[in-house]
């Protein structure tokens, strides 16, 4: 029977930025857990839960006997072992949750502040436009 999880924080939602660091850790990752004919059992929730407090990040692989679709299964899967979802790909999840204890995965961290700042407004209308009544008036002396 899995471990009881303390009760945590609500997760922050992962940026996309973090996602895509995620999605390159797990690249080259084999699926350590396989959900099978009959969906997702106790067994495998102790297996994910074990993975994750391991691995931090896992590929979870969902067989094509499988009654039920990834994506059916992925936000249940997130729930349960109060992990997030980095990647859903055909049969395949990626799952994230950080370790309490000695993480090893440093996520990008969220910029806050970096607003660029807006640009001017350029005009609308060619009376509104700067200078250009000079360039013009040149041309206008050489019609007479």
């Amino acid at each position: 029977m899995p471990k009881k999880r303390k009760p945590s924080a609500p997760l922050v939602p992962l940026t996309g930025k973090q996602k895509s660091y995620l999605r390159s850790l797990a690249h080259k990752l084999k699926p350590v857990v396989q959900i099978g004919h009959h969906g997702v059992t106790e067994g495998v929730l102790a297996a994910v839960e074990v993975a994750l407090e391991q691995h931090e990040l896992i590929k979870v692989k969902v067989a094509g006997e499988a009654e039920v679709d990834a994506t059916e299964i992925a936000p249940g899967l997130e729930n349960a072992t109060h992990s997030q979802l980095a990647q859903l790909i055909g049969h395949t999840l990626v799952l994230y949750r950080r370790r309490e204890k000695n993480p090893k995965i440093s996520l990008p961290r969220i910029k806050t502040g970096t607003a660029k700042p807006a640009k001017a407004a350029l005009p609308q209308d060619e009376d509104d436009a700067p200078g250009l009544e000079d360039d013009y008036a040149d041309d206008d002396e050489d019609l007479e």
